[in-house]
């Protein structure tokens, strides 16, 4: 296996030259996740500025490589002890994460330990033990959903989850995403992937009397990505149960049910119906994705998700699918997006497609605006 030495932020990292980026890759690495791992260590960092103990423990349980854990301990900023724990059940993935170490200097407050254990196992291990527990898998997260949240402080830990089974999660699927997330998925917009995700583990958590709350996601390509933070008690746990949902959706237009009132034929869900990101993490994280000079794509779409995320909103409007319904022809985004400002409604594009935005407008507004504008 040929490999060369690539540079991800400052870290140092030896990779084949030779991947299918599937399952038959001796040692998993996926080029195209270096912006979600830019990310990553923007929002953990983001939150790491504000955390005011003497301790920071961080589990990578699926390594792959070690790019994502090696980049924690290389790049979180921390003065007190960075503790980094990274597994992998396969012993190729753990030989090359300690190839890895040894092209990296660490500062001397950062502790760094290779697992060669099933994720499971070594979640299971470390009961109520991580700051940051960190599920990546090539596929899935539900699998481990379940012993992550056990691994996680049960107070201010942070669960980071990543699906690459957006099919499923997007409604190409139903049967699937039902016996994963016990959810019925909807087609149309993909910010209900990560909902049905969020959904998922709101209720897995619940049972252990520990609520949690987003605070940032994103839906990125060929994945969603997650990161949610717990709150103790059997009343934390019922609160951000209030937050889920079920949703009927025709055309651009939805309807909504608490979970509480029971599903109902016709909606799909749960779905996550609170807000996904807190505006001044995301903030942060922006303005420190662009201080250290992260991929250019990182910082694009964190600047979107900061006006993005000032929107209390469930989905986005679609309107290339608005102009198909309505057969007219698509004006410019640019041009609805300056006329429903001028009408004094609040507008963002969305980080996920370009041909969405999110408004306080109606769906009849939307709808007058490309109907004054569409011969522009």
């Amino acid at each position: 296996m040929t490999k060369k030495t690539i540079i991800e932020g400052t870290t140092n990292l030896n990779v084949s030259e030779e991947r299918t980026l599937s399952k038959k890759d001796p040692v998993f690495y996926n080029p195209i996740m270096e912006v979600n791992r830019d990310i990553s260590i923007s929002t953990i960092q983001a939150f790491l500025n504000n955390f005011k103990r003497d301790e920071f423990k961080v589990c990578d349980a699926l390594g792959g490589s070690g790019a994502r854990g090696l980049r924690y301990a290389k790049e979180l900023d921390f003065k007190g002890i960075l503790d980094i724990s990274i597994g992998d059940i396969n012993p190729n993935a753990v030989r090359a994460i300690h190839e890895n170490i040894k092209l990296n200097e660490f500062d001397d407050n950062v502790k760094l330990s290779v697992h060669h254990k099933d994720a499971n196992i070594l979640l299971s291990e470390n009961y109520r033990e991580f700051n940051v527990t960190d599920l990546d898998p090539f596929g899935s997260p539900a699998p481990y959903m379940d012993s992550g949240i056990r691994a996680t402080l049960t107070k201010g830990g942070i669960l980071c989850m990543t699906a690459t089974d957006t099919a499923v999660l997007c409604g190409a699927y139903h049967k699937s995403c039902i016996r994963r997330y016990n959810s019925v998925p909807i087609r149309g917009d993909k910010e209900y992937a990560v909902r049905i995700l969020i959904a998922s583990a709101i209720l897995n958590s619940a049972k252990y009397d520990i609520g949690l709350r987003p605070l940032f996601s994103h839906c990125t390509d060929h994945y969603v990505r997650t990161f949610m933070i717990t709150e103790r008690g059997a009343g934390k746990a019922e609160k951000a149960m209030e937050n889920l949902g079920y949703v009927k959706r025709q055309y651009e237009d939805i309807s909504t049910r608490n979970y509480f009132d029971g599903f109902e034929r016709g909606f799909g869900g749960l779905f996550y119906m609170g807000k996904l990101n807190d505006e001044d993490l995301v903030n942060d994280a922006h303005n420190i994705a662009k201080e250290r000079n992260y991929s250019n794509r990182a910082v694009e779409i964190l600047n979107t998700l900061k006006e993005e995320s000032k929107f209390d909103m469930v989905g986005s409007y679609n309107i290339h699918e608005i102009c198909s319904f309505i057969k007219k022809l698509v004006p410019p985004m640019d041009v609805i997006i300056q006329d429903l400002t001028d009408k004094g409604f609040k507008v963002s594009r969305v980080h996920y497609t370009p041909y969405a935005l999110k408004s306080d407008a109606k769906l009849a507004d939307i709808i007058v605006s490309i109907s004054e504008n569409s011969s522009i």
